[in-house]
């Protein structure tokens, strides 16, 4: 299995962390420190490669679809993407999931499309299998450990796509009741030619530390002391209030709104509300991923 070793060299607090060895992707070993707010036609780093910088982090993905260009008045910078991977459950070929062994064979699957997810494997009488996944052929699935058990065709496995190999930006009339994994916020919005960023395009999603994001309904955090954020379906921020926490917990939370940003003074245990004072003066400062 190939393995890709690399120095950590940080510019500036900037640093480049590549992901574990997948196949199918292109830039190993490029450690150049990249601008995260630009969008590239070209592949310059393995999709999942985290971009850490004082507190902020982003991770490298690419766009599926651009289904909200000029929404918000804009480049839909300042939003939430999602993830378009969806698992599938495949049938495991009897004798060929072997105790100890570092490969499954499945019905036909598309090449690659699930490097970089996991695989999990459920059989009475075998202990429960999850697996990172560092490459797949059209029927064999390379893992990047050994199989704990053996497991025939009765097995119950799934195969599930890396949630950073493709994102999608919500159209303007989605489903506030999205399920979808938000991977990070979309802060790339042009490209090096200062073009809007395209399908195909490869991007940074901010993960961690302070974000303007875009607010969500009534563009305001609720009462003093609420501050937890949630992501909603169009991929705007709401911060969660009183009212709201009943309806909204079941949405993905990443982060939390900046503290002393609200209509009240900072300091002295005021009643802080948390209200945006502004369209999209919604500072979060995120927890998705360090």
């Amino acid at each position: 299995m190939l393995k890709i070793n690399h120095d950590l060299r940080s510019h500036d607090g900037g640093t480049i962390y590549m992901p574990p060895w997948i196949d199918g992707e292109e830039g190993w070993g490029n450690i150049a420190i990249p601008d995260p707010h630009v969008a590239m036609a070209t592949q310059m780093y393995p999709r999942g490669t985290m971009f850490r910088k004082g507190s902020r982090s982003w991770v490298y993905s690419k766009l599926y679809t651009t289904t909200r260009t000029d929404a918000y008045g804009a480049y839909t910078a300042g939003l939430g993407l999602f993830s378009v991977a969806k698992p599938t459950t495949p049938t495991i070929v009897t004798g060929s999931a072997q105790l100890g062994e570092f490969t499954v064979t499945v019905d036909t699957q598309t090449v690659n499309a699930f490097a970089g997810g996991l695989i999990t494997i459920f059989e009475a009488g075998q202990p429960v299998c999850i697996r990172g996944i560092v490459s797949n052929t059209a029927t064999v699935i390379t893992l990047d450990y050994a199989l704990p058990g053996t497991y025939t065709s009765s097995a119950t496995a799934r195969l599930f796509p890396s949630p950073y190999r493709d994102v999608v930006i919500p159209g303007p009339s989605h489903s506030a009741n999205s399920w979808d994994y938000c991977p990070g916020i979309f802060n790339s919005p042009l490209d090096e030619d200062g073009n809007v960023a395209a399908i195909n395009d490869f991007v940074w999603l901010q993960t961690h530390g302070l974000c303007n994001m875009w607010a969500s309904g009534t563009y305001e955090g609720g009462d003093a002391g609420e501050r937890a954020a949630v992501v909603m379906g169009d991929g705007a921020a709401q911060v969660l209030s009183d009212t709201l926490i009943e309806t909204l917990a079941r949405f993905q939370r990443i982060g939390y709104l900046y503290p002393g940003f609200g209509a009240g003074d900072v300091g002295n245990n005021s009643a802080e509300t948390g209200t945006a004072p502004g369209f999209m003066e919604c500072i979060i400062y995120l927890t998705i991923r360090p």
